[in-house]
């Protein structure tokens, strides 16, 4: 029993720790026929691996740079700046380097490369920093794009170290004065630090239950939701419902009923404004489309196509991210083509969970 869990928990680590090792393809780029070349890159990121992401069969890797991130980008830079005995010698830190990827839209995934360079010359025996940069740069694809999403990841970086360096090589041209032997360089914005590098918004998938309230009907409504939570304020969900209610014996009074039943399936915008992580204020229009069954006092059964327009305003708590219970609140209001009650307005009491 011994030997049988100890080989599963190695299994479970090979699992969790599985590798991709990214070769980035040296392809020159315009380099404004500059008179440098790069003579050292040093990686000083704390942890050397680019990230977790799913690899071409869409399992969760691992991914680092083949062999290692400094000489990567070096052959990736000697390429397009290549050494000469008269060309300047330039130096790389890098301090942050990593990739992102991200469900970002129904059928859609997001990835991304993220880069902080600083670079410098050699002054008396000294490295002098002349230039600061961050930069990123983001794909989309379809979901089921798995070996494309994966590829992605290496021409984000290409794409993000080409840029930092074409900027770079824009600023010390600018910067070259005809007058001395040395460069002057304008001070460049203080890059955003490592803890607030823009991340990708994690996906939701909602499932919920909500019970209605209102002046004539009573019913349920189930919906799915799904959704981006980006760093974005407003964020707009991809929102599948169906509503099934019933007209209140009380209020079918007078009107020659006995009963009158109504099946809907639902779409439209919905919106959410994030005031608080898990916190989130909704407002909401959408276009009920379904049908509305009447039986009449001489017990007469009448089918008829329903579609209406509704607004609604509430709240919705996610106070558990990863996995949990959704709780929310909306109030609506409501116009629709019934043959009993046209209109109508109420509350919404709202239970779910996110997986």
């Amino acid at each position: 029993m011994k030997y049988k869990c100890t080989i599963l928990l190695l299994v479970i680590s090979f699992t969790t720790f599985a590798q991709e090792r990214i070769r980035l393809n040296t392809v020159l780029f315009e380099t404004d026929n500059i008179s440098i070349y790069v003579k050292d890159i040093r990686d000083e990121r704390k942890e050397k691996s680019l990230g977790n992401v799913d690899n071409s069969s869409g399992k969760q890797s691992t991914v680092i740079l083949n062999p290692n991130a400094s000489k990567a980008i070096q052959e990736f830079m000697d390429v397009s700046f290549p050494f000469s005995k008269e060309a300047t010698p330039i130096y790389i830190k890098i301090k942050a380097l990593e990739i992102q990827q991200s469900q970002s839209a129904i059928n859609t995934v997001t990835t991304r490369a993220y880069a902080h360079l600083i670079f410098f010359e050699k002054k008396e025996n000294s490295l002098k920093e002349i230039f600061n940069i961050n930069h990123y740069e983001d794909q989309i694809f379809d979901i089921s794009n798995t070996s494309g999403i994966f590829e992605s990841h290496e021409k984000n970086i290409r794409a993000t170290l080409e840029y930092c360096m074409q900027l770079f090589v824009k600023n010390y041209k600018e910067n070259k004065t005809s007058e001395k032997d040395t460069l002057e360089f304008r001070a460049s914005k203080e890059p955003i630090s490592l803890a607030t590098v823009p991340k990708l918004g994690k996906w939701f998938d909602i499932l919920t239950y909500k019970q209605l309230f209102s002046k004539n009907r009573e019913g349920y409504n189930i919906s799915y939701i799904g959704f981006s939570d980006s760093e974005d304020r407003f964020i707009l969900p991809f929102v599948l419902s169906y509503s099934t209610y019933k007209i209140k014996p009380e209020s079918l009074r007078n009107k020659g009923y006995k009963s009158v039943d109504y099946f809907a399936l639902g779409a439209g915008f919905d919106g959410y404004f994030k005031m608080f992580p898990g916190v989130y204020v909704g407002l909401g229009i959408g276009v009920p489309i379904g049908v509305e069954v009447t039986r009449n006092t001489e017990n007469r059964k009448r089918t008829n196509f329903l579609i209406g327009i509704n607004a609604k305003q509430g709240i919705k708590l996610i106070p558990f991210k990863d996995f949990g219970i959704v709780i929310g609140a909306n109030i609506f209001q409501q116009v629709q083509t019934s043959k009993v009650y046209k209109t109508d307005f109420g509350f919404e009491l709202e239970l779910g969970v996110n997986f």
